[in-house]
């Protein structure tokens, strides 16, 4: 049996629904969802630019002494950051500087004390070569560090 046709039916597709012609079309009432604000009232750029100017310049001074404050209290824990890194990158040098050069004399108490003459004084050259690099290399970490 044939259905009556009628123009309150929606098809599934959302918020569409078919013309006699078969060609699908916006309802009125989806198109003009958007221009509405709760309320069912329309906002125009006109009552949204009045309310913005009768705020005053009052809000933008608070506004900005906040954010001014806040940023403040940003440098200053950037500072503690800085300051706690140089820290422990001055620590970190120090021992490592110490390791190395407990490395260098146990090269010269070990193979540097032998009675080979070839073997003692390459291991003397190794351990001076470990100081020096050590010494060279971290006195330029802790330049870069200041």
């Amino acid at each position: 049996m044939p259905q009556p046709r009628s123009g309150g039916s929606r098809s599934s597709s959302g918020g569409k629904s078919q013309s006699r012609s078969g060609t699908s079309r916006r309802s009125s009432t989806s198109a003009s969802r958007g221009k509405r604000s709760t309320g069912g009232r329309r906002t125009t750029s006109r009552s949204t630019s009045s309310a913005r100017s009768t705020q005053g310049s009052a809000a933008p001074a608070a506004a900005d002494a906040q954010f001014e404050a806040v940023a403040q209290r940003l440098r200053k824990l950037n500072e503690r950051i800085i300051s706690a890194g140089k820290d422990a990158g001055e620590t970190t040098l120090a021992n490592y500087e110490k390791a190395l050069k407990a490395i260098a004399s146990g090269v010269e108490r070990g193979p540097g004390s032998s009675d080979v003459e070839w073997i003692s004084n390459l291991a003397n050259a190794q351990a001076k070569f470990i100081r020096d690099v050590t010494t060279a290399w971290t006195t330029a970490a802790r330049d870069v560090l200041k």
